[in-house]
């Protein structure tokens, strides 16, 4: 037997000339492994990659290579081939004799190799066809499992024994779809041979697109080098479209373009989109060919296309079987009902025209859709003929009007509240209960607003009450859809602080009279109407803010609105009720959250009012056991820093309002309460530069929101202190709660502030946390001596002999955020 290693070349080849084949691909075929597989689809490079690695000397032997046809189905013809082949290298004799066995001839020639020897068999997926693949690929494990002077090279395009079972008894070197994949490195090299101008960002887009497929990669570039030598994504569909056509089977044709509608499946979902006995073993294949990315997902195995793969596989549903696209959404509209995901079933059914579902999953979920998922609700309703939106006043406002919304951004997800089921509050506003009758587009906008101010998105909110006023007085809609839409504009800027802009609407004409039992709309607007003017009044400490409190009429239906009415009754309480008076209502807040489902905006507000009730009622323990579980957010971050002023914490006061600070979504109340916070605590501090830079901030948002309630954080001594002697400043304190004359001046010359140093106002403030002088020392970075020194000095100034003295004393003299304006009031 000659050893020199003969030319090999393929009786078809289709080796494009200039290609990029993978060095470590090359590098796995040189390790001359008993068996190695090259398993990919059509168009992953597997003749490349042996025309390349024969190119640069091969296994460096003696070798047999041969490539099958379809024809190779046939057992029998396989042998004849692979008997042919071995004629061709001198291994046998030529065979002229009739009713040779080639199977027998094959085997005994290649068992008996003295040296060695590799046997490249290209496409081998045709080898036996369903009846004779298994047989064909035991006789060959067999002879590599014998003769170890024997290699086999096999590429296929689909999983066989050969690879399953071979790997438990001989040794395999795998080439798999993962290996022969192009990365944007090499797209770009590729793309400099072909002569088209490619940059990075190009080459990766193209690389991820088509998940590395060098043929269609290659496809793409060559048609673009024709096409002015600039890439042109628009020509990827036509490699994906070709590969579909001159697919054998039309159950894996069908498989391919029914389970690309999903964006990821798995088997289970497969079988949905792509029913029948041999979907399993066909999604076992392609994902085995590489066509698929795997993942696992919560312990489930999905699977998804890549990006223009996918592409190119809906755009050949839609344009060939737009009959199969729309029965592939009707299943999966029907699956996404069962797991009430109704952002998908309006999707699917959108795409399978099945209006009256969508209208009702608008009708239904409508508060879900508009404030959870705004951008995709719009761009589902884009897709809806126009002559449908023309009769559906919902799908009107998705495709209409959400843009408006959206002009400042898409909220964030993350500080968007569930709204949950709100059609129980917005069913008394609706057109068959209002008298004079609300037409459904204004109703869609209305309802969008109360869903809004619920989700804690204000700038929807208004945008949605806006346009429905807007809408209703310029078609000459109802009055009652304008006075609907004015009192949702009130309450939005009531609830979320801004009550002068709140008032301004609450005087505006078309709501004269609307809070009067009278009032034809007394039903529909009234509440509305008086739940923002009793907002208003309390923010302002208006002289008439009992009086709006007590007109405030109680809900019979437990919602969040009626929880509305709580709290506006509860922090009133806290500002002008005596001990009892305040208890009460913490324990009446307290029992409406249980009302409320958890962890919704209503329910969190109600929590920081209970809080609030309890801190102003002197009792620090209760309101921290209260506050234990108070998760930081746009509604609780100013009451953790109040409670941290309060208890003395300064600097924790201080750090968390300027976290407060931070938030996007603070409302203006909220805002201003966490500038009061920092001004009283490095008041406290002895800090009165940043104290009155906080100061002033704090009262320019209160002149722009109209807010005075939040000023009984501070003491009135320390207001007036930083406030100096700006009257106009002073003059904001409500007259009701200042305290004697005689007593205003006592503040004015006492306080901690005046009797310690603010090196000693530090120590006395670790105090709370820590009961010696050693980890206060470490804390502060400061010497254990010069601590101790400071405590005696502290302790001597407020005539006490002990931390708990100390403490104690303290919290007497300068207790900020002390409601001492209340009790002057009683």
């Amino acid at each position: 037997m000659d050893g020199a290693a003969p030319t090999v070349t393929f009786t078809r080849s289709r080796t494009p000339h200039d290609v990029v084949v993978d060095g470590t691909v090359l590098e796995l075929l040189a390790k001359r492994a008993p068996l190695t597989i090259i398993r990919g689809p059509r168009g992953y490079g597997k003749t490349t990659t042996l025309s390349t690695w024969f190119g640069a000397g091969g296994p460096g032997h003696l070798t047999v290579a041969l490539r099958l046809t379809r024809a190779s189905n046939d057992a029998a013809h396989f042998w004849s081939e692979l008997d042919s082949a071995l004629v061709d290298v001198d291994l046998l004799p030529a065979n002229g004799a009739q009713g040779t066995d080639h199977r027998e001839r094959a085997m005994t020639s290649l068992g008996e190799v003295t040296e060695p020897l590799t046997v490249v068999i290209d496409d081998y997926h045709h080898a036996g066809g369903p009846d004779g693949a298994a047989d064909i690929d035991d006789d060959l494990l067999e002879l590599v499992r014998q003769n170890d002077q024997l290699f086999l090279v096999v590429s296929t395009r689909t999983t066989r024994v050969i690879e399953t079972t071979g790997s438990l008894s001989v040794d395999v070197a795998m080439i798999s779809p993962k290996e022969l994949r192009l990365d944007g490195p090499q797209v770009s090299a590729l793309a400099a041979r072909i002569g088209v101008a490619l940059n990075d960002r190009e080459a990766g887009r193209l690389a991820t697109g088509f998940g590395g497929w060098p043929a269609a990669i290659r496809d793409v570039l060559v048609r673009s080098r024709g096409d002015g030598g600039r890439l042109n994504l628009a020509l990827a569909d036509e490699y994906i479209a070709a590969m579909v056509r001159d697919l054998r089977h039309e159950q894996v044709r069908r498989f391919l373009l029914h389970t690309a509608v999903p964006e990821r499946f798995d088997a289970e979902l497969a079988q949905l989109v792509a029913p029948g006995d041999s979907t399993l073993t066909i999604l076992r294949n392609v994902r085995s060919a590489g066509l698929l990315r795997e993942e696992i997902d919560e312990g489930q195995r999905t699977y998804s296309y890549a990006p223009f793969v996918r592409q190119a596989l809906l755009r050949l549903l839609s344009e060939s079987r737009p009959d199969e696209l729309r029965a592939v959404h009707q299943r999966l509209m029907g699956r996404s009902l069962q797991e009430r995901n109704h952002l998908e079933v309006l999707v699917h059914a959108i795409h399978a025209g099945a209006w009256s579902t969508a209208e009702q999953v608008m009708e239904d979920e409508w508060h879900f859709l508009v404030t959870q998922e705004p951008a995709m609700l719009m761009a589902a309703a884009q897709a809806i003929p126009s002559e449908v939106v023309a009769q559906h006043a919902r799908f009107r406002v998705a495709r209409d009007e959400v843009d408006g919304a959206l002009l400042g951004g898409e909220p964030d997800p993350q500080h968007i509240w569930p709204t949950g089921d709100i059609r129980g509050i917005t069913a008394e506003l609706s057109p068959r209960r209002t008298r004079s009758g609300v037409d459904p587009t204004s109703f869609a906008l209305i309802q969008w607003g109360v869903a809004a101010v619920i989700a804690g998105d204000e700038s929807s909110a208004l945008y949605a009450f806006g346009r429905a006023r807007t809408l209703a007085q310029e078609t000459d809609g109802s009055a009652t859809a304008v006075r609907l839409a004015t009192a949702g504009l009130a309450c939005t800027h009531a609830i979320y602080g801004d009550v002068g802009i709140a008032a301004s609407w609450l005087d505006d004409e078309t709501l004269d009279g609307v809070g009067d039992e009278s009032h034809d709309d007394y039903a529909q607007v009234g509440y509305w109407v008086r739940l923002a003017q009793a907002i208003v009044a309390l923010d302002r400490l208006d002289p008439d803010m009992d009086d709006r409190v007590a007109a405030l009429p109680e809900r019979t239906r437990r919602d969040e609105v009626w929880g509305m009415g709580v709290l506006v009754a509860a922090r009133h309480a806290a500002i002008t009720g005596g001990p009892r008076e305040v208890a009460r209502w913490a324990a009446n807040v307290r029992a409406a959250r249980h009302y409320l489902p958890h962890g919704r905006m209503a329910e969190m507000a109600l929590r920081t009012t209970e809080v609030e009730v309890l801190l102003a009622g002197g009792r620090l323990e209760e309101a921290r056991h209260a506050a234990k579980d108070l998760p930081p957010n746009a509604v609780t971050m100013s009451t953790h820093a109040q409670l941290a002023l309060l208890a003395g914490e300064y600097r924790h006061a201080v750090s968390r309002a300027r976290n407060g600070l931070s938030e996007q979504y603070l409302s203006h109340r909220s805002v201003i309460e966490c500038q009061l916070v920092l001004a009283a605590a490095h008041f406290a501090l002895g800090e009165r530069a940043a104290a009155r830079a906080a100061f002033a901030e704090a009262i320019r948002s209160a002149y722009a929101s109209g807010q005075r309630r939040p000023l009984l954080i501070l003491r009135h001594r320390v207001f007036a202190a930083l406030a100096g002697e700006d009257l106009r400043v002073l003059e904001l304190w409500p007259e009701a709660f200042r305290p004697p004359a005689e007593e205003s001046q006592e503040e004015v010359g006492g306080g901690l502030v005046e009797l310690l140093t603010p090196r000693e106002l530090e120590i006395l403030q670790a105090l709370h946390q820590h009961a010696g002088a050693v980890p206060i020392a470490q804390e502060l970075r400061l010497s254990v001596n010069t601590v101790k020194s400071h405590l005696r000095s502290i302790y001597q100034k407020l005539n006490v002999t002990n931390r708990a003295g100390a403490l104690q004393r303290a919290d007497e003299i300068d207790r900020p955020g002390a409601r001492s304006g209340a009790a002057a009031a009683d």
